[in-house]
């Protein structure tokens, strides 16, 4: 859940700048057991939509 930024500092930290990119994954992706997996579903989730 993202809280509201009342000061720079906050609002562009690690965390608060990912969780709209982490709520935006699907469940497979998310649910990935290992590291390596959720990797390579990232890759394909980002790269489908690009035809040569």
């Amino acid at each position: 859940m993202k809280s509201q930024c009342l000061r720079d500092i906050k609002m562009f930290s690690f965390p608060h700048r990912t969780v709209d990119i982490w709520d935006g994954l699907s469940k497979e992706i998310v649910a990935a057991g290992i590291v390596h997996n959720f990797k390579e579903r990232m890759d394909e989730n980002r790269y489908e939509d690009r035809s040569l």
